[in-house]
């Protein structure tokens, strides 16, 4: 039943719209998942099922898609996606070639998330930020200085900077296993129509030129 579960989320994160899509069942036969899918949110769910393994597909979409493939491989199992007798989506599962576990592999980089906590009793303190995507970052520093200010920013937006330990697991995605956090800044959690917004209102001096284009590509062959 718990196994069964796991199938049922990957398949609901694959298609979205939570409100709309409802379990409609099990078909007699190996494991056969019958979903429903309300009329006015196709068009939603089969923009989400036609970008399935292309470079445009959203996060969401890639993780529902490769954590299915690894149940299935560890199940021994393959599967397919149908609406009706057309079949729209194939799990190779068992049929794929596993990656090889790689790392660790250190790299400075930066992070970006919202702050959920920040504290600890030994010498390395933990921090835990939320990213753009929803995954959980784990964070270090032995720094107590920056584990106050990042204390202080509690479920604010900011941009960390450090060292980062990551691994590819066996369904060749990169994980993070630890962040060793060397700096914080503070980031404006402003949406695109604020941020936009804030842009026009800049006195750049633009709006009073003639022709700003050509003003413009003047600057740039000079």
């Amino acid at each position: 039943m718990d196994r069964l579960g796991e199938y049922m989320l990957c398949l609901a994160g694959l298609m979205g719209s939570q409100a709309h899509v409802r379990f409609n069942g099990l078909t007699k036969g190996s494991t056969v998942i019958r979903a429903k899918v309300a009329h006015e949110d196709l068009p939603n769910v089969n923009n989400r099922l036609s970008v399935v393994g292309s470079p445009d597909a959203p996060d969401d979409v890639v993780r529902s898609f490769r954590e299915m493939n690894g149940l299935l491989r560890a199940d021994n199992a393959r599967a397919t996606l149908k609406r009706g007798r057309a079949q729209i989506i194939k799990f190779p599962g068992c049929d794929a070639r596993a990656v090889q576990r790689i790392g660790p592999v250190k790299e400075a980089g930066q992070l970006e998330g919202i702050v959920i906590s920040a504290g600890g009793k030994d010498s390395t303190k933990h921090i835990r930020i939320q990213g753009h995507d929803g995954e959980e970052y784990k964070l270090t520093t032995r720094s107590v200085e920056l584990t106050k200010e990042m204390g202080s920013r509690l479920f604010d937006l900011v941009r960390v900077t450090g060292m980062g330990t990551w691994y590819r697991n066996e369904n060749g995605q990169w994980e993070l296993e630890n962040f060793l956090v060397q700096n914080c800044e503070p980031l404006e959690n402003k949406s695109l129509v604020e941020a936009v917004a804030a842009l026009r209102e800049l006195d750049s001096g633009w709006k009073k030129l003639p022709d700003p284009l050509a003003t413009l590509r003047e600057l740039r062959r000079n």
